[in-house]
């Protein structure tokens, strides 16, 4: 069931609702990889199934939604025992970007409804397929019941945003100390997350004071470091066993921050700890 109005160039007015919709979808029905001109907000009224992007799936039921940005390309999929029923709504306009940044879209696509108001909020996206029905081109009601569907999924306060951008720098930081030793990205650190790289970046300068790339890099030299003191294994085992892509790459990285060769830094560990022994 898909309803549409006819409209100006979206783009030039603040927000247009173009069209809304619902489906009750066959058990793995899917679409896409594919893109849209516009925004579309997908709600889950029933069952369940999973929504990709940028290579990052969630797994979604009823209560949640996705928002598929214009021209990005996505895919999502009914599950195959409960498929989902959903509805939609496609929308645009110049005010876009200023109210989504008030909700969690501002750093994700997708809202887990936390459970304490579901029927809220598929009561409020009911009212918006009517209101759209009967509309008769008229904006008024829809955008009203638009922005009222999109106050469900504001953000949180400042203080559970700062935990949730915590909790994302935690598992950012988790992965790369788990994985320095492999020729990971921060593409794929923040892939592994789920948020994007921009605001990856923005929580570290945040929590970290660094960039998530700095942090990263720091953490390999400091391993590199630790085994050049305490292992016989060679500069070049070193090297590759701490990510970097070869010897002379390593050895630059570590003279620009560590101020020495790696060979020196080892003579120098060494000759400390020699000196050390002698002493006591």
């Amino acid at each position: 069931m898909v309803h549409m109005n006819k409209t100006t160039d979206s783009r030039q007015v603040p927000l247009t609702v173009y069209f809304c919709g619902k489906e009750s979808c066959q058990p793995g029905h899917f679409f896409g990889p594919a893109v849209r001109p516009h925004y579309l907000l997908h709600v889950i009224l029933d069952g369940k199934g999973i929504f990709q992007k940028d290579g990052v799936s969630h797994s979604l039921k009823k209560g949640d939604a996705f928002l598929i940005p214009p021209k990005e390309s996505t895919y999502y999929q009914a599950d195959e025992d409960q498929p989902w029923c959903y509805a939609w709504v496609g929308f645009d306009g110049k005010t876009c970007p200023e109210i989504l940044d008030q909700t969690v879209f501002s750093h994700s696509f997708v809202f887990h409804n936390p459970g304490d108001n579901i029927q809220g909020l598929l009561d409020c996206m009911e009212r918006l397929l009517n209101s759209f029905q009967e509309s008769q081109g008229k904006q008024l009601g829809p955008l009203g019941n638009l922005l009222l569907l999109l106050s469900f999924m504001q953000n949180p306060s400042l203080e559970s945003t700062r935990d949730y951008s915590y909790a994302y720098c935690k598992k950012a930081r988790e992965y790369m100390e788990n994985n320095y030793s492999y020729p990971i990205r921060i593409t794929d650190v923040a892939r592994h997350v789920g948020i994007d790289r921009t605001y990856l970046y923005k929580i570290f300068m945040e929590h970290e004071k660094t960039s998530p790339k700095q942090y990263l890099l720091w953490y390999r030299l400091r391993i590199a470091a630790q085994m050049l003191c305490s292992t016989s294994y060679t500069i070049t085992e070193i090297a590759l066993s701490c990510g970097f892509k070869d010897t002379p790459s390593f050895c630059n990285y570590f003279k620009k921050h560590i101020g020495y060769t790696p060979g020196i830094f080892r003579k120098n560990c060494r000759d400390r700890s020699s000196f050390q022994k002698d002493s006591s």
